[in-house]
């Protein structure tokens, strides 16, 4: 194999591989619309596809690897309330095992939305196979104070409680943990418009609750940053940075993850 296609494949597989390392984080912002109608659908969707094979060896064997991210939201904007549903999937095949699995979906209804206080409701469902996390479930409501409401710049926000059921698996044990663990949930979110092509959203949550069985405090500190370049009214480049702490893991995982992607979406 020539040096060029060589650092090619290298260069696609570390970026997807890195683009779905972490863990989910939710940018609620960057699916929520800001227009003065209602009564009116909108969504959002993107994919990303690998799909490779190089030499490997002196033997001149084959490795494969696949690749493939997807996530998608929509919602429903009436006169007072706003419905959304969010998802996403992403997986990695490489040297015939699967290294990355995750998705999750989340479905949210915020009410009397164009109030400075609204009020919201969401639950969620999300795995992580590979990090060993079978199954997390959750549900919470909340308040949503709407400080800053400029042209410019939008600053919310958001405080609450959820109730949370996770279910690991501790692969270097072979052993499974449930936890249900009650939160507060609070996030800080900013929309700001660089110009009428260029807009930037970021979110920040921190969740933390008392786990009673193992007598400690855990904590959560979660951040998402988007850049959106809008090419036309369907057709927008995405960057994304986010990143995840978790103070006390449940099961033997590093604190912090993060990830850097580029992408594509379609806006309808």
């Amino acid at each position: 194999m020539s040096f060029l296609p060589r650092v090619l494949s290298l260069f696609s597989a570390v970026v997807f591989l890195a683009a779905t390392a972490s863990a989910q984080i939710l940018n609620v912002e960057k699916a929520r619309v800001e227009r003065d109608s209602s009564h009116y659908f909108t969504g959002k969707i993107g994919v990303n596809l690998n799909l490779f094979n190089r030499a490997v060896g002196k033997e001149g064997k084959t490795d494969h690897f696949i690749g493939l991210n997807g996530s998608g939201s929509g919602g429903y904007v009436s006169e007072h309330n706003t419905y959304l549903l969010l998802a996403s999937y992403n997986y990695v095949r490489l040297k015939g095992e699967t290294q990355i699995e995750t998705g999750f979906v989340h479905g949210r209804v915020t009410f009397n939305r164009q109030n400075w206080l609204s009020y919201e409701t969401y639950g969620q469902v999300q795995y992580d196979y590979n990090r060993g996390l079978e199954l997390r479930a959750l549900a919470g409501a909340g308040l949503r104070f709407a400080v800053v409401r400029k042209e410019n710049i939008k600053l919310n926000l958001g405080t609450g409680g959820m109730y949370e059921h996770e279910r690991w698996h501790n692969l270097e044990e072979e052993r499974y943990i449930k936890k249900h663990i009650p939160k507060m949930s609070n996030y800080v979110s900013v929309r700001l418009p660089l110009n009428p092509y260029l807009e930037m959203s970021s979110i920040h949550y921190w969740q933390f609750g008392y786990d009673q069985p193992s007598a400690m405090m855990r904590h959560r500190f979660s951040g998402d940053l988007s850049i959106t370049m809008k090419i036309n009214n369907r057709l927008q480049l995405t960057t994304n940075f986010s990143h995840t702490y978790e103070n006390r893991p449940i099961v033997p995982i590093p604190n912090y993850l993060y990830s850097l992607t580029n992408g594509i979406q379609v806006s309808f």
